[in-house]
């Protein structure tokens, strides 16, 4: 199981790359959703397996859909209200301030970010702790290990993912609020949000046998929506106060 969840998941993530750059290139909101069917194909076929390890993509999709739906709330302030992004394709929903396909594939993106992190902590655990009686790395030591090579994927992802999607997909900072440093096009505060939040990963889902408890996925999604939308709105408002 674990095998082909990982090759599902490095299919998925090459997909999505793709589609964004894609979509960067004709503009078309509609090239999104052919990712996210690929994903739930692929997701679904893997979590039906009888492997006892199959619970661990199901419990990332569980924590993508929680993540995404506690973030969308701060995601219409930003669009809706203070204009930090404007969406330039709309799709089921003309109204709908930010794309239903976008949505899906947000979910997407948190699921694949909660798998690489569970799974590296699952891998550093093997390696560190199950050598010896005397571990060189506590189960602290690599929940933030694996915390830390995830929120700098993260980082990395949304720069590519919020780049490709600058030409056709969205503007940022329309209206011209403050001065904004960018990295090819994109805030720099996006992906430094992106980075400290899943670094906080180990306080999300809790560190077995240490003092931050384990906590249900779906509370590790909504903590983990919040954090990253209130972050982002404290990044504004700093922004504003500098205009």
């Amino acid at each position: 199981m674990e095998i082909k969840a990982d090759k599902a998941v490095f299919t998925v993530t090459g997909t999505t790359l793709l589609t964004f750059l894609i979509a960067s290139r004709i503009g078309i909101i509609w090239v999104l959703y052919p990712n996210v069917l690929i994903a739930i194909v692929l997701f679904v076929y893997c979590i039906r397996q009888t492997d006892k390890n199959a619970s661990l993509l199901l419990s990332s999709a569980v924590f993508g859909v929680a993540t995404t739906l506690t973030y969308v709330p701060i995601d219409w302030l930003f669009s809706r209200k203070v204009h930090l992004i404007f969406y330039l394709r709309s799709d089921f929903l003309a109204d709908q301030t930010t794309p239903i396909g976008l949505i899906l594939n947000w979910v997407v993106f948190a699921t694949l970010t909660a798998y690489c992190y569970q799974r590296l902590a699952m891998i550093f655990r093997t390696r560190f702790m199950s050598e010896s009686d005397s571990p060189r790395i506590g189960f602290t030591g690599t929940a933030m290990l694996a915390a830390g090579i995830t929120s700098v994927a993260a980082a990395v992802g949304s720069t590519l993912i919020y780049a490709f999607g600058a030409s056709y997909l969205w503007t940022w900072n329309a209206t011209q609020v403050g001065l904004i440093p960018q990295i090819a096009t994109v805030p720099v505060f996006v992906p430094i949000s992106f980075l400290l939040t899943f670094l906080l990963c180990p306080y999300f889902f809790g560190v077995y046998g240490s003092f931050l408890r384990e906590q249900h996925v779906g509370v590790a999604g909504i903590r983990c929506g919040i954090f990253m939308g209130a972050l982002q709105f404290f990044s504004f408002l700093l922004f504003y106060a500098w205009k």
